[in-house]
């Protein structure tokens, strides 16, 4: 079989950095207090960036963008980001909470997972609507894996000879698991990510145009 894996960049790990970190928890903030000023003429109408840049007067503005329109680019910009990671709680799979990436994933099914759960997955993994993944666990001495039960039948009191016995076994197939779940809900990480990087884009747009008005200034004079 081949590796039938999305492209990185829309798989939810990496979904996970661009929708849910210190930033966007910040940035969710702002549409409820750009609102207020967005929306208020007088505010709107008294702000603005020369001071910033060190112009005042006659002198023509160093901006490529107004006030009020770099105020629009980071109200919608930060409504994005705020959607990015609306989405991305929604509908992110549980277990990229507890394990960051495959490998961390199967040392925690060895350490805490029960019997019980162990035998819920490998039913899971051999079911009909599973989407194979990784070749490490469905190819065996370079022969396709049978779908045979392993887990299913040990009891709980003998799970430390399960794991002697049958401990690459068991890594794999939680490693197979891990990233099968990294591809659940394909049109909420498009959305996320997309939401996402675009809101990004428009929140960097007027710190740029801010940028190069004030090293005009200093260096430019």
């Amino acid at each position: 079989m081949k590796s039938r894996k999305d492209w990185e960049i829309v798989r939810w790990e990496f979904v996970k950095a661009v929708a849910n970190n210190d930033f966007t928890r910040v940035v969710g903030l702002i549409p409820i207090a750009g609102y207020l000023i967005l929306f208020n003429d007088e505010i709107a109408g008294m702000l603005s960036f020369d001071a910033l840049a060190g112009v005042g007067g006659a002198e023509r503005s160093p901006f490529l963008l107004d006030g009020l329109t770099k105020l629009r680019l980071v109200f919608f910009g930060s409504l994005l980001v705020l959607g990015s990671f609306v989405t991305f709680r929604v509908f992110r799979p549980e277990v990229l909470e507890t394990a960051k990436n495959d490998l961390d994933f199967s040392e925690l099914v060895r350490q805490r997972y029960s019997v019980y759960e162990l035998a819920h997955m490998e039913e899971r993994v051999y079911s009909e609507s599973w989407i194979e993944r990784t070749e490490a666990f469905w190819i065996v001495l370079g022969a396709p894996r049978a779908k045979k039960p392993v887990v299913s039948g040990y009891r709980p009191d003998v799970r430390a000879h399960m794991f002697s016995k049958h401990g690459d076994y068991i890594g794999y197939l939680a490693r197979e698991w891990w990233v099968g779940m990294m591809h659940t809900y394909k049109p909420a990480r498009i959305i996320s990510l997309v939401f996402g990087s675009l809101g990004y884009f428009m929140l960097a747009v007027p710190t740029m145009d801010i940028a190069q008005a004030v090293l005009r200034h200093i260096f430019i004079r």
